[in-house]
């Protein structure tokens, strides 16, 4: 199993519907190659964790990397495990909006969100950066 983290930051003219349409091409995508994983979105901003065998991810990621819908596509962190942090779903999505909702809201959002998957019952290299960059994205200084 092999992991890796990136963020990246949309164009301006990739709005909400475009996204969800992405989302509906990703998830076959995904399916269809043994690709889980995990997508944020806030303030024009992406996170995402992508799981699977080493030589699909890299090729998705290289394919995620040359999309013309994003830009500033950086690699945060990846690994090899044993377990996926997101096995039950093909890419799970959650979106932030442009809203600014409280710090409590997005905390209690977050934890909600990550309870379902295995990010708190397997250890994991990638959950520390993971939790640093969604923090830095829904909470900038």
């Amino acid at each position: 199993m092999y992991s890796l983290i990136y963020r990246s930051v949309a164009n301006d003219s990739f709005d909400l519907p475009q996204i969800y349409s992405m989302l509906g091409d990703s998830n076959e995508y995904n399916a269809e190659h043994g690709i889980t994983g995990c997508l944020l979105y806030h303030r024009n901003q992406f996170l995402q964790l992508l799981e699977g065998e080493k030589n699909e991810v890299q090729k998705l990621f290289n394919k995620i990397s040359k999309d013309d819908r994003h830009h500033e596509v950086q690699e945060i962190e990846k690994e090899y495990s044993t377990k996926r942090l997101f096995n039950k779903w093909s890419m799970a999505f959650y979106d932030y909006g442009q809203n600014e909702l409280s710090a409590q809201l997005k905390m209690g959002q977050i934890d909600s969100f990550f309870n379902t998957s295995n990010v708190f019952h397997h250890k994991s290299d990638l959950v520390l950066p993971f939790f640093s960059t969604v923090r830095e994205i829904l909470f900038p200084r």
